[in-house]
């Protein structure tokens, strides 16, 4: 949706009266409008009708939501999605339909790409063959080096000891995670996902997030927004970034996802080891893994941490 109205302005064509900031809702001259929803509850998914539907990184939909909107779409469906997942609906229940269209694009076909992306993608070529097929050749992917397959979905955090990971970006997204510590097990959700923040922005958005008392991992290679951080307030730390004995942390316990951390769900998907000669690294392919960063911030350092020491007197 930011995207879009992002869009609207830079072209020139945007009014804000037309604009229902409060129904997600934009109107056209034309009598036409565009509604923006999410999937979040069911009767958001048992709304009105539409001519037109366009579903948004459609893989993360379960297929029961695709019926239901399916039944109040009278012309024409849109989906578009990244096929990381080795089996999904969409293969077997909607590519197969005859009435379906499959447009395949690839890196390759977006103009507007920054270099240093292309760059990082055509270098999984030799780096990794998942990666290279799904994010270079647009093909479905068939991943055995996939790092965290112990994960499962949660409807929301429980009760229990909260920590954050905060893995700083600019033209990649600053991501943070709010972590439940709970029975041993790790329980996540996304916070913060957006390119671009400066620091004073960050922090801006932290204080509507963050409890000022709660742990915040932080990447240490930045250690003077770090300190920013702390003088504004937070109980901010330099998180212990080994990779290899962070990601045994995290596979030692239960992890647990809410199914609205769309960014989150994306990345722990494909995070994969690196290949070499067909066998897997213990280092993993560094593209889309800003969320796993901040988790692996999060959970390994904390562990680190020492604990208070009880006496008997």
């Amino acid at each position: 949706m930011r995207d879009f109205f992002q869009i609207m302005k830079e072209a020139k064509i945007y009014r804000e009266e037309r604009h229902n900031k409060s129904d997600l809702i934009y109107k056209y001259y034309n009598g036409s409008e565009i509604e923006f929803i999410s999937v979040d509850q069911p009767t958001k998914i048992r709304g009105r009708k539409r001519q037109y539907l366009w579903l948004n990184e459609a893989n993360e939909f379960t297929y029961e939501d695709f019926r239901q909107l399916l039944l109040r779409t009278e012309k024409q469906i849109f989906m578009d999605y990244n096929p990381a997942d080795e089996y999904h609906w969409i293969y077997e229940k909607v590519l197969t339909r005859k009435d379906v269209t499959l447009i395949k694009s690839t890196y390759k076909d977006n103009p507007y790409l920054d270099k240093t992306i292309v760059k990082e993608i055509e270098s999984l070529a030799d780096m990794d063959k998942n990666y290279w097929r799904i994010y270079g050749l647009g093909e479905r992917g068939t991943s055995e080096t996939i790092i965290y397959n112990h994960w499962q979905f949660c409807d929301e955090l429980p009760d229990g000891e909260v920590i954050y990971g905060l893995d700083f970006g600019w033209n990649n997204p600053t991501a943070l995670v709010k972590v439940v510590i709970k029975d041993k097990n790790f329980y996540c959700k996304e916070q913060l996902y957006q390119s671009y923040l400066t620091n004073q922005q960050l922090i801006e958005k932290l204080k509507g997030i963050v409890d000022q008392n709660s742990y915040i991992y932080a990447d240490s290679a930045e250690p003077q927004r770090i300190e920013e951080i702390k003088r504004a307030g937070f109980n901010i730390k330099p998180a212990d970034k080994d990779i290899k004995k962070g990601i045994d942390t995290i596979k030692s316990h239960g992890l647990y996802i809410t199914k609205d951390s769309v960014n989150l769900l994306k990345e722990i998907k494909s995070y994969s080891f690196k290949e070499k000669d067909g066998r897997p690294l213990d280092e993993p392919i560094k593209l889309n893994d800003h969320l796993m960063d901040s988790i692996r911030y999060a959970c390994h350092s904390h562990q680190l941490m020492p604990k208070p020491e009880i006496r008997f007197l």
